[in-house]
């Protein structure tokens, strides 16, 4: 591995010695609001960096810091990590309820105002962040440098299409453009910029055209520092998009490959894989740091906040500094955890209606903070009169989320520092069995790749019974991505790319109701409807923006937007 990768102790620092010469060149690419026309200059700038090996290596690396997560996904402009996906989706309610996340489970809104509008902007600067590097490295002496930049700059191109497709793009049957634009070069203002769709399966093409050519060049994950793609990030990525695309036999081919390499191995321990940095379950990941641990926080955008933050009860600090509440969990999503004999709580005689909370799947625990439990070293009294009973500031649903959440750190004191992971070794074997059972139905294979998740030496959930049928397994799996995968943002995807998210999304969401009973003082639990939700088909994919549309009128908007 070329020496000037060594430098990288973490892909979202800011450049030191170079840190001007970017800057500038920021602010040349920041003056033009039309994000597939900005070019550019020919400048003093622009030759330190791609005739500097370490200032051309911290560009492709600034583009690694610049892809958006779960953590600090631009919210208008003004704040960052406000919400997660999920909050979009049958398994949360983002309790800020002025986020662009509400609008989702309304559908409320028109395309000169939507949710995350910022992706689309955000995602192309980056790509042409990326053809710019793919055109000007060779522009560097250092042959090894150059190339092994260039498949950064490959797989992050490829990421960061998959990224604007997963919003914007739906696959559709007779090969309409219903895909995204492809920009594969970077465009000046003598190009035509009436740029339209392309074609969802063309998109996928070249994502995929893109994660080949990485592959070849990409090191494996002992030779790396991380944060960075490696070979294994890009075969995982690419069974994910032949996942969506459908394209089964591939996808579990994909996936396979990556399980095969032995890189990659389940931690032991779910409650903090996403708390113990570097473990062999991560395959990529977005670094963050806490610098001066100071009421700073990079995990999760504004000073001061983070994912803690926003997702801490109004109770755990004082009139000034109280959490936030955020991302919910809802009874919807308590349901899909199974008894721990690995039967349906519906169905299962271990369940008990006034002990709702007993003998559930251990990664119920791991992920929901529920009355009754023990949250950052305190027993949770969420029930009328309970000390975390603050009235008019309570979770929505009845639950606060756990995971992600560093409880030795204090709220606001020292906010947590937690890394947001793209793709992990789990998600790799749940895509192999959704692909595998699709292709081929649920042979032992199928079989075993769910069952190694869950018999994760901390969940240790029963083996899945024998004899599911394609349809049953299909099923089960698509219940093991809920639970294990949950607040990563695949649920959102998910119910969309399978063709459910109408039944589940129109109608009521409920939450867990907790009275007291005035005689004996046991506190008794009920379900209770907190919303109704409305989710008109064309939810399934986002408008394009009026103004991008504005820009470029060749755009078409799809799915009856």
């Amino acid at each position: 591995m070329n020496k000037t990768f060594k430098i990288m102790k973490n892909i979202n620092k800011r450049l030191s010695k170079y840190a001007y010469a970017l800057f500038t060149l920021a602010l040349i690419w920041g003056c033009d609001d039309d994000i597939l026309n900005k070019v550019p200059k020919d400048s003093l700038t622009e030759e330190v960096v791609w005739t500097d090996p370490n200032a051309a290596s911290q560009f492709v690396y600034g583009i690694y810091g610049a892809v958006p997560s779960g953590f600090d996904r631009n919210y208008d402009d003004w704040a960052k990590g406000l919400y997660i996906l999920d909050a979009g989706s049958d398994d949360a309610e983002n309790a800020i309820n002025w986020t662009s996340a509400d609008l989702l489970n309304t559908g409320d809104f028109l395309p000169g105002y939507i949710p995350f509008w910022t992706i689309w902007r955000d995602c192309y600067e980056q790509i042409r962040a990326a053809n710019s590097a793919l055109e000007n490295l060779d522009r560097l002496e250092d042959e090894e440098l150059i190339t092994e930049l260039k498949a950064d700059a490959h797989f992050l191109r490829a990421y960061l299409h998959f990224e604007v497709l997963r919003y914007y793009g739906m696959k559709s049957e007779g090969g309409e453009p219903t895909g995204i634009p492809i920009i594969n070069r970077t465009l000046t203002p003598d190009d035509d910029i009436n740029i339209a769709r392309d074609t969802y399966d063309d998109v996928v093409d070249f994502i995929i055209a893109d994660l080949d050519t990485a592959f070849q060049i990409l090191p494996n994950k002992a030779d790396v520092e991380i944060g960075r793609a490696t070979k294994g990030a890009a075969q995982a990525l690419k069974g994910r998009v032949l996942l969506y695309a459908e394209r089964w036999a591939e996808s579990a081919a994909a996936s396979k490959a990556v399980m095969d390499g032995g890189e990659y191995s389940l931690y032991p321990d779910y409650r903090t894989i996403w708390l113990d940095e570097n473990n062999d379950e991560i395959v990529w990941v977005k670094k963050f740091q806490n610098p001066d641990k100071h009421h700073q926080s990079n995990a999760g955008g504004t000073a001061g906040a983070g994912w803690d933050v926003y997702n801490s009860p109004r109770t755990f600090a004082g009139p000034n500094d109280a959490g936030w509440v955020g991302n919910c969990p809802t009874q919807n999503f308590v349901d899909s955890y199974e008894m721990v004999d690995g039967e349906p709580q519906s169905s299962s005689p271990l369940f008990d209606p006034a002990n709702p909370f007993d003998n559930l799947d251990p990664r119920f625990e791991a992920t929901v903070v529920h009355d009754g439990s023990t949250f950052r070293g305190v027993e949770m009294q969420m029930y009328p009169g309970g000390a975390q009973d603050l009235p008019g500031a309570n979770t929505p649903t009845g639950y606060y989320t756990r995971k992600f959440h560093r409880e030795d750190v204090p709220v606001y004191t020292l906010p947590g520092d937690q890394d947001w992971i793209y793709i992990r070794y789990a998600e790799v074997l749940l895509n192999y069995a959704e692909a595998q059972n699709e292709a081929s139905g649920p042979d032992a294979s199928v079989y075993d790749a769910v069952n190694q998740v869950r018999s994760r030496a901390s969940v240790d959930m029963p083996d899945l019974p024998a004899g599911l049928d394609q349809m049953a397994m299909r099923e089960r799996i698509r219940n093991e991505r809920r639970v294990e995968l949950v607040y990563e943002e695949h649920r959102f995807y998910d119910i969309r790319r399978w063709g459910i998210a109408e039944e589940l999304l129109n109608g009521p969401m409920e939450g867990i109701e907790m009275t007291v009973d005035d005689g004996t003082g046991d506190v008794i639990y009920s379900r209770f409807v907190f919303e109704e939700r409305t989710f008109p088909s064309k939810l399934n994919v986002l408008p394009i923006s009026q103004s991008e549309m504005d820009k470029s009128p060749g755009l078409t908007q799809i799915a009856g937007w």
